[in-house]
């Protein structure tokens, strides 16, 4: 390639809202040195991801029928579009996030003979707590996705142990995923911002606790409330969670709050942008997930020098060192998060150490400038016909 020719790379990824594996696309799309990448993003929706991409000066593109749930119909036209897309645009790289952009474009972009085609699972979705018929079904589609690709991108070591695809190995790579520097806010002025002068009076000798996270079914929320419940119940009163975002269980979320009875020690903070900025006005971060890959939120919880309650599921344990950095518990045993909350909040001393501890892993091992780098190998690396 001639040196001043830019490289065409085409993002795909479902949903335009900003997750873990859209915060990932962005890092990617706006970090990418503009002298040598030519940059388009394309996804369903208009979301938060549209409008920073835009913001940031990306190229973006709105593919009218991608949709997370399956129809037929949705399906072939979004394959349509999705073809004519690159067919116009001739990238030299399409990178697939997410397992349904990840199977379709694999196919279509083999088709239209695209020189490398990278796909980036975010956690294997077969190992979601599902009918084996749908596991399976999901496997063999994502098992498609890897056979078109030329490399995938796996962004933990358990999913890379736990790919079970054969003759695939040499085809994956481990890239964590990384951050770049955050500018928190201090204590007082994060709280300030997000309660009201009565509220912070009101839980002063509190233990404040934060999860910050989609309220779906895999990130096991209401475990969480019912472990604060449990406490309560004990005689622990002396808790303050508050929940950012939103998502699909958030009214039953609340109405779960209140027929508990834990109403006044929950705080719905619904969906706030750039809420990793916020999060030193709280003592810990729990992380009670059913399924996780390798998450944007517990980094950015351990750069903001929080400890951490986390499942032992996924790519966390390979974050969080149970005991040094935080406490690990098991999401099948229910009464190891209430358990884990009661222990660290013992103790300001040891939440401190751990906090401390765990921001100096992050610094140490997670930046995005590592991340870019290897991700630009894996997008220069292999043959183009593989």
């Amino acid at each position: 390639m001639a040196e001043n020719k830019k490289k065409k790379i085409l993002f795909v990824i479902t949903k335009s809202n900003f997750g873990g594996a859209q915060r990932y696309v962005y890092e990617l799309a706006t970090s990418l040195p503009r002298e040598h990448f030519d940059v388009l993003v394309a996804f369903g929706g208009n979301g938060l991801l549209k409008t920073r991409l835009e913001e940031a000066g990306i190229r973006t593109y709105t593919i009218k029928s991608f949709e997370r749930d399956i129809n037929i119909r949705k399906e072939i036209q979004s394959m349509g579009e999705l073809s004519r897309l690159i067919r116009d645009e001739r990238p030299e790289i399409v990178h697939l996030n997410s397992s349904k952009a990840g199977g379709t474009g694999a196919f279509i972009a083999r088709l239209q003979k695209v020189p490398r085609i990278v796909f980036t699972a975010h956690g294997w979705p077969f190992y979601e707590n599902r009918s084996r018929v749908w596991r399976f079904v999901v496997w063999m589609f994502s098992y498609l996705t890897t056979l078109f690709a030329h490399s995938v991108i796996v962004v933990s070591k358990h999913d890379d142990r736990n790919a079970c695809m054969f003759g695939m190995r040499k085809k994956i790579s481990v890239i964590h995923t990384a951050l770049p520097p955050i500018l928190f806010e201090n204590r007082e002025a994060a709280r300030e911002t997000l309660f009201t002068r009565e509220s912070i009076a009101q839980h002063q000798k509190d233990v404040w606790l934060v999860s910050t996270s989609e309220h779906t079914q895999n990130k096991n929320i209401h475990a969480l409330v019912h472990a604060l419940a449990q406490l309560k119940k004990n005689g622990t009163t002396n808790i303050f969670l508050t929940l950012m975002g939103t998502g699909e269980l958030h009214t039953a979320l609340k109405e779960e709050v209140v027929r508990l009875g834990i109403a006044d020690q929950v705080h719905f903070a619904g969906f706030i942008p750039e809420a990793r900025t916020y999060l030193q006005a709280f003592d810990i971060f729990v992380m009670p997930s059913l399924k996780e890959g390798f998450p944007y939120s517990l980094l950015e919880a351990g750069a903001a020098g929080l400890p951490v309650i986390a499942s032992n599921v996924g790519g966390i344990p390979e974050i969080i060192e149970d005991g040094v950095t935080g406490i690990l518990t098991n999401p099948q045993i229910p009464e190891t998060l209430p358990t884990a909350i009661q222990h660290l909040c013992a103790t300001s001393e040891q939440w401190s150490g751990m906090g401390q501890t765990l921001r100096a892993h992050i610094e140490n091992h997670y930046t995005l400038a590592n991340m870019i780098e290897k991700t630009r190998t894996v997008y220069e690396s292999g043959s183009e016909t593989a």
